[in-house]
């Protein structure tokens, strides 16, 4: 983008009234050029409606998508091809470029990582919910994956489906791969059937605990080179379910 201090012009709403600008983060604020008052609102009268036309801005140096009918500026595609794997979401693009450039990694960038794959690959509406710890304790999972049934009657009930530990790289590997074997030997399922998922930097690998014993299922993966072979693994895991409670 060409620059002039902070801001980026991104044109003229239609009626030449407001000027659209763009901050440093990329976030748009308007500017009146009667009264010269600025407003991170998109003024009245200029809002999206459904059957909008967007063009991109063939002047601009930068992508950049214009409202046909309000003259609206955008920054992102306003019509984006479907996502075909998590690396194509724009928040696990952002948290991909932050650890890549990033000489010493923290645990939370990990864990904010796996969180957003994870909330990709797990959606709401098969029944799943992600839920990712701020400090985990001792014998708690970094993030779990619940799966949500309807016993018969209507009662709602939630169960551990999966539990991942996420580490910064050169974290031992076998270590806690015994400590997920504890995290997943006391899960709160009543057969203490549940999937297990170790994450050090951008290596991943799926374990099962079953029938109260731990073993690791598959190879390990790196979660932007092997980004088909892991959804791959994530839908063996969901068609291949264990019981929750004893028969």
């Amino acid at each position: 983008m060409a620059n002039t201090s902070t801001s980026y012009d991104l044109g003229l709403l239609k009626g030449n009234t407001w000027r659209q600008w763009a901050d440093a983060s990329g976030m748009a604020y308007y500017q009146n050029l009667v009264t010269q008052v600025t407003t991170f609102e998109l003024p009245a009268g200029w809002e999206d409606v459904a059957g909008d036309a967007w063009l991109r801005d063939p002047t601009k140096t930068w992508p950049q998508w214009n409202n046909e009918r309000t003259g609206r500026a955008r920054l992102s595609d306003p019509s984006p091809p479907p996502p075909t794997t998590y690396l194509t979401d724009p928040f696990v693009k952002a948290r991909i470029s932050v650890l890549e450039r990033t000489p010493e990694i923290l645990e939370p960038m990990c864990r904010r990582l796996m969180d957003g794959i994870l909330q990709w690959i797990f959606t709401s509406n098969e029944g799943f919910s992600v839920f990712l710890e701020a400090m985990a304790l001792d014998m708690h999972p970094d993030v779990s994956v619940f799966r949500v049934l309807v016993r018969p009657g209507g009662s709602l009930y939630e169960y551990d489906f999966l539990l991942g530990e996420t580490k910064v790289p050169g974290t031992s590997w076998e270590t806690f791969a015994a400590h997920l074997h504890k995290v997943c030997a006391s899960c709160d399922n009543d057969t203490r059937n549940v999937y297990g998922m170790l994450q050090i930097g951008f290596e991943v690998q799926f374990y099962k605990h079953e029938d109260y014993q731990f073993e690791a299922i598959g190879d390990r993966m790196h979660l932007v080179t092997d980004v088909d072979k892991f959804i791959a693994w994530t839908r063996h895991l969901k068609t291949h379910p264990m019981p929750f409670v004893d028969h």
